[in-house]
């Protein structure tokens, strides 16, 4: 398929809401959100990632869950019954002939919420991560945070996560609503996306905290049944304007090959005056 720079991808509009079976951030619900600020709770980074998703399996389709690259900045807050209008075009080709794609979500009111760009290269990138690569963390579960005391290196404790049909049928189906055909036999981004929200919330005690952006580098699209192991460590903290930040590196497995590699930030100590 020939593509020309300029081109646009097909819009696509979702009806975002708070997903209801995530209780890992306190964010997600009114009385700890409009504590901090926010009107009510907010809808997770992971399901705005999983709207702005389909916009791209429609441009580039199934190579890009097998190879594809994407980051995403979440800029402005998303409330439960927005309509989120995803857009975005090729932006230009690479002389290795990989396309790049900026692309968007805004809400109603045509503000910016979330922006990113994608990539698809023309063949695999190698070499893939190994599990070996990131070394499993024997520290205590849902351990205290704070800027002092997190070490960047510091190995995570890995975890693990059943993949089954079943469920994977109720995150499209009923939280995150994307009806597209590939998902009856591969699994969505948006779901992989969310190992490493559970990974940061399982190793550390997370108070109310913000999904500020993710960076993912797609090596397999997942088509069986089993078990899915997320490994990582922190890769960076700094503080910024009074919030503290952490960022992991992650890898997603399944027997033993990578799925996705993820590089996820995060704000774990929201500025005071942000409230």
């Amino acid at each position: 398929m020939l593509y020309a720079i300029g081109t646009h991808l097909a819009e696509y509009k979702a009806r975002a809401s708070v997903d209801s079976s995530d209780s890992t951030n306190l964010l997600h619900q009114d009385e700890y959100a409009r504590k901090y600020g926010f009107s009510s709770g907010i809808v997770s980074g992971v399901s705005i990632y999983s709207y702005m998703s389909r916009s791209l399996v429609e441009f580039l389709g199934v190579d890009w869950l097998e190879r594809g690259s994407a980051e995403v900045r979440f800029i402005h807050p998303v409330y439960d019954g927005d309509e989120i209008r995803v857009s975005g075009c090729l932006a230009s080709v690479t002389e290795e002939g990989t396309l790049c794609i900026d692309y968007q979500a805004t809400n109603s009111h045509g503000i910016a919420c979330a922006e990113g760009t994608a990539a698809l290269p023309v063949s695999r990138q190698t070499p893939e991560p190994l599990a070996g690569n990131y070394a499993a963390g024997r520290r205590k579960m849902h351990r205290p945070i704070t800027i002092e005391t997190l070490k960047v290196g510091e190995e995570l404790t890995p975890i693990k996560s059943p993949f089954t049909w079943n469920i994977h049928w109720e995150y499209c189906q009923k939280v995150i609503r994307d009806h597209h055909p590939v998902y009856h036999r591969l699994m969505h981004p948006g779901w992989l996306l969310s190992q490493a929200s559970l990974i940061l919330a399982a190793n550390y005690a997370m108070p109310p905290w913000i999904h500020v952006s993710s960076s993912v580098q797609n090596y397999q699209a997942l088509s069986a049944e089993g078990e899915v192991e997320t490994r990582g460590r922190v890769e960076n903290k700094y503080e910024e304007k009074g919030a503290h930040y952490v960022v992991l590196d992650l890898g997603v497995f399944s027997q033993d090959r990578c799925l996705s590699a993820i590089h996820h930030t995060a704000i774990f100590r929201i500025a005071p005056e942000a409230a």
